[in-house]
């Protein structure tokens, strides 16, 4: 019964992936392009950059917001 759930796991996930390549062609072939980021999008990046520049951001660990201490 196992055996079987699993050979029917797999069946679906290899349905799955080759819709995914399919997919994957598609879009290769027909060289669909990325859309432009809007301009709010581009007004943050550029706050964000700006801001980075000038150490105002800065990169915090994930343990330390969560409180975990190192062993």
């Amino acid at each position: 019964m196992v055996e079987a759930e699993l050979l029917s796991e797999i069946r679906e996930i290899k349905e799955r992936l080759a819709r995914i390549e399919s997919m994957l062609r598609f879009i290769i072939e027909r060289n669909i392009e990325e859309a432009e980021p809007l301009p709010d999008e581009v007004e943050a990046i550029k706050e964000y950059e700006a801001d980075k520049e000038k150490d105002k951001i800065k990169l915090v660990s994930l343990d330390n917001i969560l409180g975990k201490k190192d062993d």
